[in-house]
């Protein structure tokens, strides 16, 4: 795919806006809005991180129910490797249970 189609690995076409949500998660996360239904239930998401009640893995299982495209704003690389090992390692179990999580 051409990159200049894509946001942040989000396809550009009927792209509305993208919500990030970085403010108090370990891992911030980015997530697309493409529609109406998508607009409306963002309200509602954005009202639970700002209260808190949200982390990043619940932010992704919230993602996965309702349909919404999202991506991580952060990556495993060697500098976060050895600068917080644990840290890596809780994201990659994050991943591993988001994709079982996903698959049900």
């Amino acid at each position: 795919m051409n990159a200049a189609k894509e946001v942040l690995g989000f396809r550009k076409e009927g792209l509305r806006g993208l919500h990030f949500y970085i403010k108090g998660l370990e891992y911030p996360i980015a997530a697309a809005e493409y529609s109406e239904r998508d607009a409306l239930a963002f309200q509602y998401l954005d009202e639970n991180v700002k209260a808190g009640i949200m982390n990043s893995e619940r932010i992704c299982e919230w993602c996965i129910n309702h349909g919404i495209y999202f991506t991580f704003l952060y990556g495993i690389r060697i500098k976060h490797v050895l600068s917080d090992p644990l840290k890596a390692l809780r994201f990659l179990q994050m991943r591993g249970r988001l994709k079982q999580f996903a698959a049900r």
